[in-house]
Formats: structure tokens, sequence, C-alpha cells
């Protein structure tokens, strides 16, 4: 009987320059993505409390961290617009129109105007899509400033970071194990 191996069997690292950010919404924010993260989470604890001393239990409600995205803004500023324009529709905006513009200029959600559903594809190092990751109910929740400034020497590229909660998000496996 041949032994079992605790070895991995692949050996590749991960890059983290292999991905594709997509957010139904915003289709010229994921043309000039420069970044995303794959947001971390976590359960928290509660304290069970003994006569000799607390213990840690297994929390029941699970916290996802934010969604961040870094984009190099376009000269018609079209992709910070469009993080700007649903961060106006969605709040209280100045007028009506701003709100109704959301649906008529973007993907209509089934859920409302307000979301948007996206996904984060991570590819392995032949640049294949091996994992996609699923966010659900996305809304922006900060955009950054845009800086300007006349004494920089060279024309430098300027990008924006957006910052985005959501409902949920699911990692599912498209490439199966080796």
């Amino acid at each position: 009987m041949a032994k079992s191996s605790n070895q991995p069997k692949n050996l590749n690292y991960f890059i983290p320059t292999g991905f594709k950010f997509t957010i139904e919404k915003i289709p010229n924010v994921n043309f000039f993505c420069q970044s995303a993260n794959l947001p971390g989470l976590s359960a928290g604890q509660a304290i069970l409390t003994t006569p000799l001393r607390d213990i840690p239990i297994a929390g029941d409600k699970v916290q996802y961290n934010e969604l961040r995205v870094r984009f190099i803004i376009d000269e018609e500023l079209k992709n910070w617009l469009e993080v700007y324009d649903w961060i106006k529709g969605i709040t209280f905006p100045d007028n009506l129109d701003q709100y109704k513009n959301l649906a008529v200029a973007n993907v209509p959600n089934p859920k409302g105007e307000l979301y948007s559903d996206g996904t984060l594809s991570i590819l392995t190092s032949n640049k294949n899509i091996q994992y996609v990751a699923k966010f659900t109910d996305l809304f922006p929740v900060d955009l950054t400033d845009i800086e300007m400034s006349s004494d920089v020497a060279d024309a430098e590229v300027v990008a924006a970071d957006a910052t985005f909660a959501y409902s949920t998000y699911n990692i599912e496996r498209i490439i199966g194990e080796h």
C-alpha cells in the first residue's frame, strides 16, 4: 500500500497581478482597474464565563472587510464620475433625476438601482481563471480625491480608490485540482 503524501501537488506561487475585476454598474472603472483586494473576514468570538476562567467560543456572525479598488482616472473623468454619480444617487441627491439616472445610465439590478453585483476573477500563473469571487449587492461608500498640482515635472498617471460595502461574497473554483 502506497503512503499518501502531505506535500502540495502545485508548487507555483500565487501571483497578485493575475486578476480581472468587474462591477456591472461601472464599466469604465473595470477597464482601468489597477488593483482590487479579496476581502478578508472575521467571525469574532463570544466569552463563556465559568468559575475558573473565561473560555472563548466561536462567534456566530461573519464580518466582511471592505472591498477596495484602485483605478487610473481617464482623461474625461468618466470612470471617476461613474462612482461619484452612484454615491450621489444613493445618498441624499440634489434632485430626483440623480437617483433616476442610476437605472437609466447603468445596468439595473433586480434588487434596485442602489446595488450592483461584481466579480473578481483570480488567474493562475498561466493566466487562466482559477477562482471567481462573486460579490452580491455592492455599493460604494468612499471615493478618493483627485489631486492636481502644477509643480509636477513629469506628467504622472492619476489614480483613485473606491471602497465598496456588500452583502456577501462567495468564492467558486473554476479550474479543478491537478
